[in-house]
């Protein structure tokens, strides 16, 4: 598959899913081969989920047989910052002590984008504790520090630097990011791409690493504003085990 196809917008793959010019698994089989090769040139993959994402991509390319659409994301591969509780998948949270953490449920968020059909190829790198204990070096994560896909010798910002980085090398075509005080906005600066910090409460922060209970927000790091808008749509709405979600 083209590199043209690959730094395609959510839009764009969306059409050529649905038209059958490509299926779901020949996509994400492209971006699990990215992840895999330049992932670590860029410090910006926790973990590949090859066996989960294939399975998910042979789940949307059956709907597409059956000319059933779920959303605009059916069959679209992602990436999930590191601090959003993935079922059975480690969680490290970016820090050493955490390695080895495996939850028993996913996010609120996974659920929303397991439900709309996205396809969860990888878990991205991030700061330690998304920052929680201050850092003063892009090395402050367990992965080593993010390197900007536009030039290496450069930080990717933090703390969603995984994200940023995998979006702007076509690793994969969008990611969830959190923000407390920059860490999607930073990053999506830092690496060319179109990041939303949502209003506080508009998507459920349940499963995600808490830092700052009035300030933690999550929400999309995408090729365009309206691949953002798509994402944000489909991940968006009041959740009871959120509290501070306001629907």
């Amino acid at each position: 598959m083209s590199d043209d196809v690959l730094y395609s917008t959510i839009a764009e793959l969306g059409e050529m899913l649905k038209s059958r010019k490509i299926s779901s698994l020949e996509l994400t089989r492209a971006y699990l081969d990215r992840l895999e090769k330049l992932g670590p040139r860029y410090n910006a993959v926790a973990a590949v989920t090859a066996q989960l994402a294939t399975k998910q991509a042979k789940e949307a390319d059956d709907d597409f047989k059956r000319d059933r659409i779920r959303s605009p994301l059916q069959g679209i591969p992602y990436g999930a910052k590191d601090l959003l509780a993935t079922k059975g998948i480690p969680t490290t949270w970016g820090a050493e002590p955490y390695r080895a953490q495996v939850f028993d449920f996913d996010a609120t968020v996974i659920q929303k984008l397991q439900k709309a059909r996205a396809v969860l190829a990888g878990k991205l790198a991030m700061i330690e504790l998304a920052g929680g204990g201050g850092y003063r070096y892009p090395s402050a994560s367990m992965f080593g520090p993010c390197r900007n896909p536009w030039n290496r010798d450069h930080w990717a910002g933090g703390s969603s630097s995984g994200p940023g980085a995998a979006v702007a090398a076509a690793l994969v075509p969008f990611a969830i990011g959190s923000e407390t005080s920059g860490s999607i906005l930073t990053p999506s600066s830092y690496c060319g791409v179109t990041g939303l910090r949502p209003t506080y409460g508009l998507v459920s922060r349940h499963g995600a690493m808490a830092l700052s209970w009035t300030l933690d927000k999550i929400g999309p790091m995408c090729r365009s504003a309206e691949d953002c808008g798509l994402v944000l749509q489909t991940i968006s709405g009041r959740d009871s085990n959120d509290p501070g979600s306001s629907g």
